[in-house]
């Protein structure tokens, strides 16, 4: 395979997966929401916050499921 194309498929697992969450973290019943009341939004952040801090994807899981619920538990109250 030629080198351009070898270069651009390392991209393709980033550029699959930032498809995949970036809908779910912004879009609330089909409407963007980019609001602190958007419980997935900030959750997210959180996890990715943790994920460049730590580099650990357990631990990068956990905390993100754990404020997910957290965050839906107070902002649903």
């Amino acid at each position: 395979m030629p080198n351009i194309i070898t270069s651009a498929l390392k991209y393709v697992p980033t550029a699959v997966l930032t498809a995949i969450i970036v809908p779910e973290l912004l879009l609330t019943s089909g409407s963007l929401d980019v609001s602190l009341g958007n419980a997935r939004l900030v959750a997210g952040m959180l996890a990715g916050l943790v994920a460049w801090w730590t580099k650990n994807v357990t631990l990068t899981i956990l905390v993100g499921m754990l404020a997910l619920w957290l965050f839906q538990v107070w902002f649903l109250s």
